[in-house]
């Protein structure tokens, strides 16, 4: 616990001192990359050691706030999710020093990293919290700085409204969080959650206690349909943060529903049902409007929603375990949910500083307007390949192996369930299959379209891989992945742990080993096959250096010239699977008028998949707001006179009031 301690001592301390020195930037980059490693490094280690011993720790101190206590403490789920913290703290917070090296803005990049570090103190602080109130305040802390780090670019229009739409969804999801810690600590007698963890609460206040908990905690995880604020957000911020979002900040909403459910334990029956509802939805939908974007952070974006909806399954499933008293379903759901948390942070991380490094490289995001640039940035354009193969969760990666996990509770689900649990996990199946399906088109047509093919730029350029601190980071993300798909006993062993402590059941080994063997076969497989394939590469690389090649350009069927207005573009490419959803997802696409003529020089064909939950319901409640805002605004005039009589009116309603009219 003394290490975990000074992780966050060194955390807070170091923040203040960049915040000092700010004006020296070579300085704080320094003191930046150095405080952020060895924090990182601790807070690794310390998770490490409690998820092998599987124990608990806990620091209490004396906190003059009502109902607060300064208590923090450490168990298996609080120690899983510290891991991923550190894993995309580390890497976003080191590539975030070369990719901001070159900024030659007037903003002090000591303030940046004063509000990076200190958000990652916080976001330590909730998932360590044993204490409601210490709880919602670290909670309002990691809300603030994150606003800060996702305005960075604030003299941007879109990006003041994407941080003023940030503010106001988790503002109102923090609202029902205060409403239902308060119920909770009405009934408990204390904010303490081991005290809550204790109480027993009654059918509809545990109905009203998950339902604010799912909003509250649903909108920073960025659950369907609210999560309005996620692809205004991601694109906005820089590449780093944007990464850091969508890694671990939105995994905080899933901590917070495991802790909740973890506390109330009996839970209503429809709950489960429930969850897994808006897990498919989540899943589905996130994947198709992902496929209708043309750019690159906005298409991750989505994809952070349908990734949300995979791990919104496997807690489902959990639920559904628990409600049926079928433990094994129980325990494989959660492992399964928990082991995603940590491999969407990952390979999520991963992409997005890709997509960071080729925004860099080519001053733009939109997808259209890129092609052929694995030649000019292999490294990049590598370990986006790994990053993609990793979310669509295929064998040899991260991904699959949590999918997996996923699949396997919800086979179960059909083999050992009632008729409407069977019902539930085929339907659960059916939406799984087809986001895997789906994502694996979509980053077909990222990877596509961005590296292969010509330049579809007008600006002919010849681009520059990044320095070698943004990459490292990014290889040490590709190396996770390949190393838990390869390797993937000890994180599901991990996981495991942490789930098992949801359900008080003790991990059988030959559980273990039953999850573990489907894995190893596919691994084994394509790892053979992966084998000769390379052996066939390194073979006919030998043979053309041998004997000599004649070169002749790709055959364009009969053209003789090869023009990027001959690829498919993004919308061509995902036009006729998004066709075939066009009433899901409010398609569009608009053409330009017919030309008159045989041969027009220019076409213009655009299309756009429209957020229906943003543009048909909270768009017109925000601008009713907008009106009666206006309205109220007149009460506020500044005329003395009008305020004097404000006053006289509130002392003659109080006196009406007490005015004693019964006797």
């Amino acid at each position: 616990m003394e290490l975990f301690l000074l992780s966050l001592g060194i955390l807070t301390a170091s923040g203040l001192l960049v915040l000092l020195l700010g004006s020296f930037r070579t300085l704080c980059h320094w003191i930046f990359s150095a405080s952020l490693t060895l924090a990182c490094g601790l807070i690794i280690f310390v998770a490490f050691l409690f998820l092998r011993s599987d124990g608990t720790a806990n620091f209490r101190a004396p906190w003059p706030v009502p109902f607060g206590e300064f208590s923090v403490g450490l168990d298996p789920l609080s120690a899983f999710f510290l891991i991923t913290i550190a894993c995309v703290a580390l890497a976003s917070g080191i590539y975030g020093c070369a990719y901001l090296h070159s900024y030659h803005g007037k903003k002090n990049l000591g303030v940046h990293y004063f509000f990076y570090l200190w958000l990652i103190a916080s976001l330590v602080l909730v998932v360590t919290a044993k204490n409601a109130i210490l709880f919602l305040v670290a909670w309002e802390f990691m809300a603030i700085f994150a606003y800060f780090l996702l305005t960075f670019y604030d003299e941007k229009r879109s990006v003041r409204r994407a941080g003023q739409l940030y503010l106001i969804a988790t503002h109102c999801g923090t609202f029902c969080l205060f409403v239902m810690f308060a119920l909770m600590g009405s009934s408990a007698g204390s904010m303490d959650f081991d005290q809550m963890a204790l109480t027993h609460y009654g059918p509809v206040l545990t109905a009203v206690l998950f339902t604010l908990g799912l909003i509250g905690f649903g909108v920073k995880a960025g659950f369907f349909p609210v999560h309005i604020w996620l692809p205004h957000a991601h694109p906005a911020a820089p590449s780093h943060i944007s990464a850091l979002f969508s890694g671990f900040l939105i995994k905080t909403g899933i901590y917070g529903l495991l802790r909740i459910i973890f506390i109330i334990k009996d839970l209503p029956a429809w709950s489960g049902p429930v969850v897994l509802v808006i897990g498919a939805v989540s899943g589905v939908l996130g994947v198709l409007y992902a496929l209708g974007q043309h750019e690159i952070k906005r298409l991750l974006a989505y994809h952070s929603i349908e990734n949300i909806g995979i791990i919104t399954l496997g807690i489902g499933m959990g639920l559904l375990g628990n409600a049926t008293h079928h433990e094994t379903i129980a325990l494989i759901g959660y492992s399964g949910a928990l082991l995603h948390v940590l491999n969407h942070a990952i390979f999520k991380c991963l992409l997005f500083l890709s997509a960071g490094s080729v925004i860099r490289s080519t001053g733009t995001g939109d997808i259209d307007e890129m092609g052929g640039l694995l030649k000019f940035l292999p490294f990049t354009g590598h370990l986006f390949l790994i990053g993609s193969l990793s979310i669509c969760g295929l064998p040899l990666f991260n991904g699959f192996v949590s999918e997996w996990l996923v699949f396997r509770s919800l086979f179960d689900g059909v083999v050992h369930l009632d008729k409407f649990g069977i019902i539930l996990a085929v339907m659960s199946l059916v939406s799984l299959a087809l986001i895997g399906g789906l994502a694996a088109i979509c980053f077909a047509k990222a990877f596509g379209v961005i590296f292969l093919g010509q330049n579809r730029s007008h600006a002919n350029g010849v681009y520059k891989e990044n320095p070698w601190m943004m990459w490292v980071p990014m290889a040490f993300l590709a190396v996770i992945c390949v190393w838990i798909g390869l390797f993937p006993k000890t994180m599901v062993s991990f996981s495991l742990t942490s789930a098992a402590s949801f359900i008080s059941k003790e991990i059988i080994p030959a559980e273990m080993d039953s999850l573990l063997q489907p894995i190893s076969f596919f691994t084994k497989v394509f790892g053979v096959f992966f084998l000769v394939l390379s052996l066939l590469i390194l073979l006919r690389f030998f043979l053309i250096k041998r004997y000599p090649v004649r070169l002749i350009g790709t055959w364009a069927c009969g053209y003789e010239l090869l023009a990027p207005r001959m690829q498919y573009t993004a919308s061509s490419f995902a036009e006729p699977i998004l066709h075939l959803f066009k009433r899901v997802v409010c398609f569009k696409v608009h053409r330009s008028e017919m030309p008159l003529t045989d041969f027009p020089k220019e076409l213009a064909l655009s299309s756009k998949v429209v957020d229906a939950p943003e543009h048909f319901i909270f768009s017109p409640i925000l601008v009713l707001l907008k009106k009666i805002s206006r309205v109220m605004l007149k009460l506020q005039s500044g005329y003395i006179p009008q305020y004097l009589f404000y006053i006289l009116f509130a002392l003659v309603a109080l006196l009406l009031w007490k005015f004693p009219w019964g006797k």
